[in-house]
Parts: C-alpha cells; structure tokens; sequence
C-alpha cells in the first residue's frame, strides 16, 4: 500500500512501535537530560508528521481544519509519552506549531507555507516554540519585531522555549509595527539566525530533555516574509470561535495522560516480576489482593481520564468543523485536564508503593515519572479551571477564550 494510503490506524501503530522502543532508553534520558535526538530522528522517519499536514500539500490530514484528527494526533502524543515524555512534548510543540503555521490562522506567503510543508512532509524540519515571557501575567509580551527595509530585526527573550535545541524553526509571539498600533504578530526565527542564544538553563527536576530553557534574541534579523500576521487580528486568533487554545491544552493534557499510562505499565510489570507480596502466606506479589485492588483502582482511574480526553478531542474537532458556543467544549477540555491530573499523578506517586524497594534503584529511574507528571502539571492553574467549570455550572458563565482555555 503506498504512503498516500496509509491510514490513521496505521499511524497509531506508529507510534505504538515508538513507545516501546523509547521506553527501552526512557532512563537513560532522564539520567543525561540531553535532548533525545535519536527519538526525534526516529519520529521524523515514521511519517507522522504527515498527519500535521493539509492534503493541499501533500500530507494526510482529513481536513484543512486547524484541529483534524484530533484525536488520533492525542493518541499519538499519549503512546509517545507513555514510552518517553520529553520525547512527546518536543513533538506535541513541533505538532501545535506545524498546525498554526500550516494552517489558515496567519497569513503565509504560499512559496513559504509550501517550503514549510515540505519540510515537514520529509523530515528535515522540525518547529520549536519560544512563546512565555518572565512577565508578571500570562500572554504579556515586550518582544518586539522592527520593520527595517526588507526584513524584521526581533529583540527581546523567552522562556520556556521547548525544543529550541536542534529545531529548525522557532515560532515567537512578537509585538510588531507591522501591525496597526503594535499589535500581535508571529515571527518564524531560524534557530541559527546570528543573535540567537540559547542559554541551556532548564535545570528543572521534571521533563529534564526537552531544552525548555531560555532564549533570546539580540537584532535578529529575519526576512520579511517570515513576518507572519494573524489574519483577523488577536482576536480572530483567540476569540469565540477559535481552537489554538483548546489545542494547546489538548496536546499538554495528552502527554501528561501517557506520563500516568506508561508509569501504570511499569507499575505492574514490575509486580509481576520483581515484587514480594505483602504477606508470606500469599504465593506472589501479582496474586496479592492488595496489589490487585490498588491496580483496579488506578486502572479504572486511568481509563476514565483517557476516555474524557477523547471525548473532548472530538468536541474540539467538530466545534471547529461546525460552529457553536465555544464555552461548553472548553469546559469539557477543563474536565478531561482535571480527571488527567489527578489520575496520573495518583499512579506515578504510587508506583513505588506497589512496585516495591527494588523499583527505587537508579538503574530504573522510575520517580522519573512523578516528577515529569508533576512538572507538567503545574504548566498552569487546575485550580483556576476547576473556579471556571463551577461558574458554567451554576451560572452559565463560559471560561474566557485564552492559550489556556
């Protein structure tokens, strides 16, 4: 069957495939905390980037929308990150940032969006994100980008900029005079542009590859062209009617998802074949009822939470595809995040509990697991989202549109 053919199932065998073989390095990326490039080469071999990608040119994705195949890209990302999660969250940034780029949000020259795509499509170019800022409140930015002649000279300095290391492209939220009143803008920075710096300063005890560190940029100049305004302005881009939010969450929520899956596999892999029961009148570890029900509990936590995800993966495609009021399907996201959170962090703060003393040996590093879910999982405010679904359910009140929400 040729590449054209190959379906979304077959894709989601992929990156099953993948899980398995990054697992089998999972800690000694931990233990470096250098970016996995091996996996990052092996993904860009698989061709599942084809799924980022719009028919028009050349990729497999079922429709133009922004959020197409949602929910087999969230599959994606949960296997992806049961077997490795630094792995998955360099990938679910190059994901976010291929849709935006390659979508129909921002206006792309088409000899641009064309050599994009192809780079994409074959594998030699992967995205990075630089987007947060140190500021006190979120979504504030004081990066600019100055027109000069034929190009945009971009000063100032992100953090948080996953993936920087080794991308091609990095996508930077900019205020730029090439919007009336110095307004929101994108500029794509190529991460060898002269100026650019990457400070190798993520030191953090979770996602320890994913190069998450800060960037700046000193007079970086970039051609005009990768000048990328958002079509509408700001507000067609996180309005009533938009998705970037949703799918920023989504893609977050599916790694932190695959994080609990993939620490529940070693969990019982590890009673089955290294524990003692708790008692020594029970023949095994993976016979003892303590075990079992503690298993049961989490497995049925678990299913619960991926089964919210996709639901709300669905919500979001077909919003898009649809229309409708955005305020329920934003909620759903919110539920689907909290059911995650919780469960995952349950099951990577119990795997010791049950897998036993040997499980805490630095040749397994398994604590990676709770701390990367923990990591992940102050990204931003649960409590915040949990306030917004109470307001829709007593008032009605929807959650405003914003990157988190």
């Amino acid at each position: 069957m040729g590449e054209n053919h190959v379906t979304r199932t077959e894709m989601l065998g992929r990156a099953v495939e993948l899980r398995q073989e990054f697992a089998a390095t999972a800690a000694d990326v931990d233990r470096t905390g250098a970016v996995p490039l091996d996996n990052l080469r092996r993904l860009q071999e698989s061709g599942l980037a084809r799924l980022f990608v719009s028919p028009a040119w050349g990729g497999l994705a079922s429709d133009a929308c922004t959020a197409s195949d949602l929910d087999v890209l969230s599959d994606i990302l949960v296997e992806l990150s049961a077997g490795e999660s630094s792995t998955a969250q360099i990938w679910s940034v190059h994901t976010i940032v291929a849709r935006l780029v390659l979508g129909t949000q921002l206006d792309v020259d088409p000899e641009l969006h064309r050599e994009l795509a192809a780079g994409v499509l074959d594998g030699s170019l992967r995205f990075s994100n630089a987007s947060a800022e140190g500021g006190p409140r979120r979504g504030e930015f004081a990066t600019t980008a100055t027109r000069q002649g034929d190009r945009y000279v971009v000063d100032g300095t992100k953090i948080f900029a996953t993936g920087s290391e080794g991308a091609q492209y990095s996508i930077v939220p900019v205020i730029s005079d090439g919007v009336p009143g110095g307004g929101l803008a994108y500029v794509l920075v190529p991460m060898d542009a002269e100026g650019v710096r990457l400070h190798h300063d993520w030191d953090n005890m979770g996602q320890r590859a994913t190069a998450s560190g800060t960037v700046s940029f000193d007079q970086v100049a970039v051609p005009a062209r990768y000048h990328l305004s958002i079509k509408g302005g700001a507000e067609s881009m996180f309005g009533q009617a938009s998705v970037f939010g949703l799918l920023f969450q989504t893609a977050i929520n599916s790694v932190i998802l695959g994080l609990g899956l993939g620490a529940f596999a070693v969990t019982c892999e590890h009673v089955r074949r290294f524990a003692r029961p708790n008692l020594p009148t029970i023949e095994s570890a993976a016979e003892d009822p303590l075990n079992q029900w503690h298993a049961g509990r989490l497995s049925a936590q678990l299913a619960g939470a991926r089964a919210l995800l996709r639901e709300s993966t669905r919500l979001i495609w077909d919003f898009e595809r649809a229309g409708g009021a955005r305020g329920p399907v934003s909620v759903h996201m919110m539920r689907s995040k909290y059911a995650i959170n919780e469960s995952v962090l349950e099951a990577t703060g119990q795997l010791h509990r049950l897998a036993g003393g040997r499980a805490t040996s630095n040749t397994y590093r398994l604590d990676r697991f709770w701390r990367n879910a923990r990591t992940l999982t102050v990204h931003d405010s649960i409590d915040t989202k949990l306030r917004q679904i109470g307001a829709f359910e007593i008032a009605g009140t929807p959650p405003p549109p914003t990157i988190i929400s």
